[in-house]
């Protein structure tokens, strides 16, 4: 019977010591997976911490820092000390990944040109045997000849890469909308406002179309009446020059006297010919003349 033998902890994650990166990347992206999916968008995505304003937003705070914390920590565990000790300075998960493709990524594909360029020089020892063998010759490592591995690793690069531009527009296309909604509302709340300012505006010009019309009333009412100040006024001035014929008082005439009009004074005096009575008269009045009544 075959024997297999024992292989992987389930728990624990794969050791990196700084070769061999697209593999070891590979298998601890999956080991990440299989731990939580929100730890391994925790690595790819990044978090940035909301304004702690509401209690929703604290909690979420609190729930991407811990998932944070948990992905440093199972990196960590699968990098040796000499790796650990340059991704230590790191305090998001992101970055420690990133610095990781900075640092043993970009090596790998030197050593994968390195290789390449060594299978090309060998080649040409046997220059001779190309040129009688095209055969042969066609087997050898041309310099745009990649292995499956360096092209899947590219490939897979590319495709990480593709994924986090992709959920950086995502986002800047959610932000963007959110604030074409809050514009537009902007918008219809100034139109409103405009309408109600368009609609108040006409009301005051209509007010003020009245009050221009009582004005003008009141300045014609305000020259009757200088008018009528104007006639009492000569009125009472002539009154004042006036001289009454019976009583000879100024102020008033013989048909306003108030001693022509006295009861008492009718009962005590009548009127007589001025020729009947040796008085004094006045020549150039009227033939009768107010005189004490009999008795």
């Amino acid at each position: 019977m075959a024997r297999f033998d024992e292989g992987r902890s389930i728990s624990c994650p794969p050791l990196f010591e700084g070769e061999a990166y697209s593999q070891w990347s590979n298998v601890m992206k999956y080991f990440i997976q299989a731990q939580d999916f929100e730890l391994w968008d925790i690595i790819e995505e990044g978090y940035i911490e909301a304004p702690k304003k509401k209690k929703k937003q604290r909690s979420e705070n609190d729930t991407k820092a811990k998932l944070n914390s948990r992905a440093m920590h199972i990196l960590l565990c699968g990098l040796n000390e000499e790796v650990s000790k340059k991704v230590s300075t790191c305090k998001r998960a992101k970055e420690m990944w990133e610095k990781l493709e900075r640092l043993y990524g970009k090596e790998e594909k030197k050593d994968g040109a390195q290789s390449c360029a060594n299978l090309l020089s060998s080649s040409k020892v046997d220059g001779v045997l190309a040129l009688n063998e095209p055969e042969v010759s066609s087997n050898s490592c041309d310099s745009n000849s990649y292995s499956f591995d360096e092209l899947q690793d590219a490939f897979d690069e590319l495709y990480l890469e593709f994924e986090a531009m992709n959920s950086k527009f995502k986002k800047m296309i959610s932000k963007l909308e959110i604030e074409n909604d809050f514009l537009l509302k902007t918008k219809l709340d100034f139109e409103k406002q405009n309408e109600i300012l368009k609609n108040d505006l006409e009301i005051s010009k209509s007010s003020n179309d009245v009050l221009e019309k009582k004005n003008l009333d009141l300045k014609v009412k305000l020259g009757s009446l200088t008018k009528e100040k104007e006639i009492i006024s000569y009125n009472s001035s002539c009154q004042i020059m006036a001289k009454c014929s019976h009583c000879h008082y100024h102020g008033h005439s013989i048909h306003t006297c108030p001693i022509k009009k006295r009861k008492s004074y009718r009962i005590r005096q009548v009127w007589v010919p001025k020729v009947t009575r040796d008085i004094e008269i006045n020549v150039n009045g009227s033939k009768a003349i107010w005189i004490p009544k009999s008795k």
